[in-house]
């Protein structure tokens, strides 16, 4: 786990800092202005991004200087330390960055400052080294008469200047669009001339993220320090590899309806998401009813292999040269199977329900939700779990339900079920992109009361941060 300590002068800031840190995946909580040491640590175990505020925009800068070494004394050590700075430059821009850079070179480690203010989804640009609010130079709009920080100049190096010692370098436009290669070996060159700060242009998240991968391959051991409203230290975060401790779980979809609607559906689902599709076993040559304990095992060794919030689809029939006739016992017997392999797939890796930890699952990552189309396999899905049916939350779609299993050892556990002749090519896609969001949603609260539980264990006595030493 990359732990990740992003410093804010301010909440509302440390809030959207954060926010983008969550919409990526990554789990990112902000602490209050007084937050102890101790409350720092524990916090920034429990959660991959930790945002402090440290309510000093509008302190003097030796004040905002010593409140930002006090956030680093606390949650060193840490894999990627980020000034978050305000996007149209306001504030100790600069005093608060040169507080986070001295303090990680005085442990030990080569930090530079890799300064992308650039917030493409807000209207800020930064071209040539000046910072852009909707095109327009910072000195040009409204903030020209801010009653605390006036603008006057939308020069990012003037702003990183001030009061500080920093030296700065810059990477324009044409470096940040041009090859890869190229970008590379222009940062690895303004490095050897030992700039404090690398200033990068940049108009789209697209750049921002190009710059960062390019920093990180530039140099390895450089610890690059984020100086931006966010958006900047999230690409040096997922250039750096951070991922979430505990990303979405795989979905398990079975699809037992072999019409030629839920063949297309599941084309779509093939072609759009990330997807690996299990054929079942068969438990005789020529049997259309699978082996459960073999298609099970496959099954099982799917999910194991599976990323964070992949589908894996359990189906027989996608195409129509899959498609045979049944017999009236097969007919009878396949829905029952297919139950019974749902049941040992999710026993081996069911995720903890709302209730209580639902088992001790197996090697690989937990299932997040259920799939199924067609109500012959539903009902048997169901019955097998052990459950007496679903807590309906909503419909997808007209005759598409979503909600949680009720009753059995998997109460709770996500589910979204369709039939095998309800909506069009579209639908389900749009079934498991819900469940998807379902899942993520219930991942999020059992974490979040994991780290709750976890920062309310008791720790020795700290008294809370000074802004002043």
């Amino acid at each position: 786990m990359t732990r990740i300590l992003i410093v804010a002068d301010d909440l509302t800031g440390g809030n959207g800092c954060a926010a983008g840190f969550t919409r990526s995946g990554l789990r990112a909580a902000t602490l209050r202005a007084d937050a102890s040491a101790s409350e720092i640590g524990t916090h920034l175990d429990a959660y991959d991004a930790l945002v402090v505020t440290t309510d000093s925009r509008h302190l003097p800068a030796e004040r905002a200087a010593a409140a930002v070494t006090a956030v680093l004394d606390a949650g060193w050590p840490a894999d990627l330390v980020c000034s978050r700075a305000d996007s149209t430059l306001r504030g100790n821009f600069g005093a608060e960055a040169e507080a986070v850079i001295t303090g990680v070179r005085a442990r030990g480690r080569r930090a530079v400052g890799l300064c992308m203010p650039a917030f493409p989804t807000a209207d800020r640009q930064t071209v040539h080294g000046l910072q852009l609010l909707g095109g327009t130079r910072l000195e040009h709009t409204e903030l020209a008469h801010d009653v605390r920080s006036p603008m006057t100049s939308s020069s990012v190096a003037e702003a990183l200047r001030k009061d500080t010692h920093l030296s700065t370098l810059g990477i324009d436009l044409a470096a940040v669009t041009g090859p890869r290669s190229a970008l590379v070996d222009r940062i690895r060159t303004l490095l050897s001339e030992d700039p404090d700060v690398i200033i990068a242009d940049a108009l789209t998240e697209a750049h921002l993220r190009d710059v960062a991968k390019a920093a990180v391959e530039a140099d390895p051991e450089v610890m690059w320090v984020g100086i931006d409203p966010g958006p900047g230290s999230l690409a040096i975060a997922r250039a750096m590899g951070a991922q979430g401790a505990a990303g979405a779980p795989p979905l398990l979809a079975i699809a037992g309806s072999a019409t030629e609607l839920t063949q297309a559906q599941l084309q779509r689902v093939l072609g759009e998401r990330p997807t690996t599709i299990v054929r079942p076993v068969p438990r005789a040559e020529d049997s259309a009813v699978p082996d459960v304990e073999a298609t099970a095992a496959e099954v099982s060794a799917a999910v194991r292999r599976a990323r964070a919030g992949e589908i894996v689809l359990l189906a027989s029939v996608v195409h129509p040269e899959d498609v045979r006739e049944l017999s009236d016992a097969e007919s009878d017997a396949l829905p029952e199977a297919l139950g019974r392999i749902a049941a040992r797939v999710v026993s081996a890796h069911a995720v903890s329900t709302h209730d209580g930890p639902a088992t001790d699952a197996g090697p690989g990552p937990a299932i997040g939700g259920l799939y199924t189309t067609g109500g012959d396999i539903t009902t048997s899905v169901l019955a097998a779990l052990g459950a007496v049916g679903m807590e309906i939350d909503e419909e997808v779609v007209p005759l598409a339900a979503a909600g949680a299993l009720v009753g059995g050892p998997w109460a709770g556990l996500p589910i979204v079920t369709k039939g095998g002749l309800v909506g069009d090519a579209g639908t389900a896609l749009a079934c498991l992109d819900h469940l998807s969001g379902m899942v993520r949603m219930r991942t999020r609260l059992l974490q979040s009361r994991a780290a709750q539980t976890t920062a309310r264990r008791p720790a020795p006595d700290s008294p809370a941060r000074k802004d002043t030493p």
